[in-house]
């Protein structure tokens, strides 16, 4: 099953209309605008409509980098600052917000480490557990002040001890079966690991013994990535193209479809109003949706220039309402807000 999921990822087709079609497109609506009535005014017209033409083609290849197609409230803030070559990311792939600390903490899977910045994405410190991590994926903070960590490299989650600089890799399992760590919440002192072999999310507490169970028994390859949100747990299908939303006793309350405007869905966050944000890794844009699951409008785009993403990875909101984009691709993290 995980070959098959994996194999699903590298089939997606990066694609995108391309310049000269859309140059076409915007130079037949532009020519197909109302005629003037006057000969005074169609005089003007044919005169100035080239031009106009070209002002229009040139602010669209050479203008400032488009957040939204659809007039979105969301604005570029920030990105997390990198300003020396030995403090640049690889490969981010998940970031951690710790409020009461006010920190973002990023993982660099491509250099295994982890990055933390203040609150105004000012770089504070760089740790790699002694360079003992091993392609780091993600990572939450308990209440205890342990840090524990997705390795992919060891197929662990690790608890990391500053205090007593201790580094203890573990595995875990479920009625009997070998777990594979993927994406991790923490709430209310349990931790809640999403299985990459079965798409299945398990909580377990701090000591590492499974206490529940989070399944769909309608999806094909279960779940790719989740959030707790609202004291409910909101999973996303991804081929299904749907979210399944659990009470946090393991009862599934929702599921809502996602439809046509997304593609492959791939990261969810839950808004502090109650909107879902959908990352499309194939569109490379955001989808949002209402509280009811219903289609409001779509923003952000490929690219690599600021507030676009090339190959994103996560969204996730901080304490303070702003939405964070981890883009593997383009090595960064950027925020935006209202």
């Amino acid at each position: 099953m995980l070959k098959h999921r994996t194999a699903r990822l590298n089939d997606v087709v990066r694609s995108r209309q391309s310049p000269g079609r859309a140059i076409q497109e915007r130079a037949r609506v532009l020519s197909a605008s109302p005629q003037p009535c006057s000969e005074e005014g169609a005089g003007r017209h044919h005169s100035v409509a080239p031009w106009l033409i070209l002002a229009v083609l040139l602010l669209w290849i050479c203008g400032p980098a488009r957040v939204s197609a659809d007039d979105s409230p969301w604005q570029w803030t920030m990105a997390l600052k990198q300003n020396l070559l030995k403090d640049s990311m690889i490969m981010p792939t998940s970031l951690y917000i710790d409020e009461e600390k006010e920190q973002y903490y990023v993982v660099d899977s491509g250099r295994n480490r982890i990055l933390s910045f203040n609150r105004d994405g000012e770089l504070l410190t760089i740790f790699n557990a002694g360079r003992s991590l091993d392609t780091p994926f993600d990572m939450v903070r308990s209440d205890d002040g342990l840090i524990w960590i997705v390795e992919k490299g060891r197929n662990s989650l690790t608890s990391v001890n500053l205090k007593e600089k201790a580094v203890q890799p573990m595995t875990l399992r479920f009625d009997g079966a070998l777990l594979y760590p993927d994406r991790l919440e923490y709430h209310d002192g349990l931790l809640y690991v999403l299985d990459k072999m079965t798409g299945d999310v398990v909580a377990f507490d701090l000591g590492l013994t499974p206490r529940k169970r989070y399944a769909c028994s309608d999806c094909v390859e279960g779940f790719i990535d989740f959030r707790i949100h609202g004291d409910r747990l909101w999973a996303l299908d991804n081929p299904g193209g749907k979210i399944v939303v659990f009470a946090m006793d393991g009862t599934v309350e929702e599921r809502m479809d996602l439809g046509d405007p997304v593609t492959y869905p791939y990261s969810l966050a839950v808004g502090p109003a109650g909107y879902i944000y959908i990352l499309d890794r194939q569109k490379r844009n955001i989808a949002v949706y209402d509280k009811t699951g219903t289609y409001k409008y779509s923003f952000l785009r490929y690219g690599f220039a600021r507030g676009e993403m090339y190959y994103p990875t996560e969204i996730r909101f901080d304490p303070w309402g702003r939405l964070c984009i981890t883009d593997e691709g383009n090595a960064r993290v950027e925020v935006f807000s209202r």
